[in-house]
């Protein structure tokens, strides 16, 4: 007589503890994440074999469009918080603590610091359908190397500045931009470019 045998049960497991830990992890990355800004203009940036990154970390960045206008933009909010108020003391541009407030969550800026009140007053979604005029760069006046002195020198002097400009921008408002930052001491800069593969 063969010997009964034993009913096969199918091994079990609670899995309520690796839910906790997940929705933990999960939790954790959405709550450390910081999003990037919106970008104001759009730029196609030149290809080159270059492999070192540019870190997000303590940078400022000059932008050249397509028609050579320039805008300036800041990574870490609270340098921007700290950059505004520096500027429109400066300007004595009339800005309200809310303005500032909402100026911080601009990634960059392209309009002068005279027009940026009216700049800010506008809804989130006319601000991309605007025409914005850049920032002023001439030896006339030259807002823009203001804007980079300033944070430079009185905000964050750890920081670094890149240069990125579209594929399409003509050389004479790369030439100007040189020129102004050469003639106020600013001669250390990255230029930002699209990653292209050797061959």
């Amino acid at each position: 007589m063969a010997a009964p045998k034993p009913a096969r049960k199918s091994p079990s497991m609670d899995m309520t503890a690796m839910c906790d830990v997940a929705f933990l992890l999960l939790t954790f990355f959405i709550m450390t994440t910081q999003f990037k800004s919106q970008e104001s203009v759009t730029v196609d940036t030149p290809s080159s074999v270059s492999e070192i990154k540019v870190e997000d970390k303590d940078m400022a960045t000059i932008t050249i469009d397509k028609d050579g206008k320039y805008y300036f933009g800041v990574t870490n909010p609270v340098d921007r918080y700290a950059l505004i108020q520096k500027m429109n003391e400066k300007y004595s541009a009339g800005l309200s603590e809310s303005e500032q407030a909402s100026f911080t969550k601009l990634s960059e800026t392209g309009v002068s610091i005279t027009s940026l009140k009216q700049y800010l007053a506008l809804p989130d979604a006319q601000k991309g359908q605007v025409k914005i005029a850049g920032i002023p760069n001439d030896s006339t006046k030259s807002e823009l190397v203001d804007w980079v002195k300033t944070y430079l020198s009185d905000i964050n002097k750890k920081a670094k500045l890149a240069v990125r400009g579209d594929v399409k921008t003509q050389y004479p408002a790369i030439k100007k931009l040189f020129t102004e930052l050469g003639k106020n001491d600013i001669n250390k800069f990255q230029l930002i470019t699209d990653s292209e593969t050797k061959e």
